[in-house]
């Protein structure tokens, strides 16, 4: 219950007294606290009024605190910084800063950003903590409650209070085994369509389509589909035991989990310049996603805007551009 000499206190008197405790001098108190000499000693005075004490007494060498203010100076410092702590620091500093974060993440993205993002914290913030989980049909409903702070997915609907941020896309290019019939060859559209896909997709999105069919479908030609999923690393075993390609976006074969495993070539001209040219309802932009009520969060510009050109975050059939 919340007394009536709590009600009737002024906060900055206590402000005041740490400050005369840490300085010792009216001078100087009174510079730091951006007031004149006499109105420090009008507030000194509503302090020893406040707590019926002398507080400090004067001696030549500056102000001597009584018992009283030495008991004080035991207690404000921990109650100042929680009271700061409430109001809440307009400086985000992430050197310093201790805390998680809990990211909501399709598993295509974990595989992709996680490890840049963690090493990148590690040196920027090396007090802070991610926690990721998978995003669900109700991830809006989870960063406006604070279950999360952020999600990064296709943005293709965001109601009014949740913020969308797009994430740089990458070019797609074709994966294959090592040793694949096309590793060498100078692959066009008919190689491209002569053998069979794996088919990346995001959860909560529709799986039976993406950027890609989208366009060739509209061109009158198809792939043939052998495998839909949510896990590169599923389909990098199909891979390596199959003649299968994928689409993906560039980076999965840069990040040292599938060296020597896996190639990546670029997309047949033929089909790089029909995606340029055709419209697909499936461009859709990932973007990081947070609620506003978090939106102080990013004032310093240092923590949490979206990670610069990250690299292999866009599947194919996650429903994105390709740019």
């Amino acid at each position: 219950m919340i007394s009536r000499k709590l009600i009737r206190t002024d906060l900055n008197l206590l402000v005041a007294l740490q400050i005369l405790l840490e300085e010792r001098n009216v001078t100087r108190a009174a510079e730091r606290l951006s007031v004149s000499q006499p109105a420090l000693s009008k507030t000194l005075q509503k302090l020893r009024d406040s707590f019926e004490d002398e507080l400090f007494t004067r001696t030549a060498h500056g102000l001597v605190p009584t018992p009283r203010a030495e008991e004080l100076g035991a207690e404000l410092p921990a109650l100042l910084e929680t009271v700061e702590r409430v109001l809440g620091s307009t400086e985000f500093i992430p050197e310093t800063f201790a805390g998680s974060f809990k990211l909501l993440l399709p598993p295509i993205l974990c595989e992709s950003l996680l490890p840049g993002l963690v090493a990148e914290l590690h040196d920027v913030g090396p007090n802070i903590q991610v926690i990721t989980d998978e995003v669900t049909p109700d991830y809006q409903d989870q960063l406006k409650k604070g279950e999360a702070d952020f999600a990064a997915f296709v943005a293709l609907e965001t109601e009014r209070d949740i913020l969308a941020e797009p994430i740089a896309a990458v070019a797609p290019r074709c994966y294959m085994r090592v040793g694949h019939p096309l590793e060498d060859k100078d692959m066009d559209l008919k190689d491209f369509l002569a053998y069979s896909h794996l088919r990346l997709y995001l959860p909560g999105l529709t799986r039976n389509t993406s950027m890609v069919d989208d366009v060739l479908g509209q061109y009158g030609v198809h792939r043939s589909i052998a495998l839909e999923t949510t896990q590169f690393a599923a389909a990098v075993g199909v891979l390596t035991r199959t003649d299968a390609l994928l689409v993906a976006n560039a980076g999965f074969q840069e990040g040292g989990l599938y060296s020597g495993r896996i190639i990546g070539r670029e997309l047949p001209g033929e089909l790089q310049r029909m995606i340029r040219n055709t419209h697909s309802s499936n461009r859709g932009k990932m973007s990081l996603m947070r609620h506003t009520r978090t939106s102080h969060l990013t004032s310093s510009g240092e923590l949490v805007q979206p990670p610069p050109s990250p690299r292999g975050l866009l599947a194919d059939g996650a429903a994105v551009s390709a740019g």
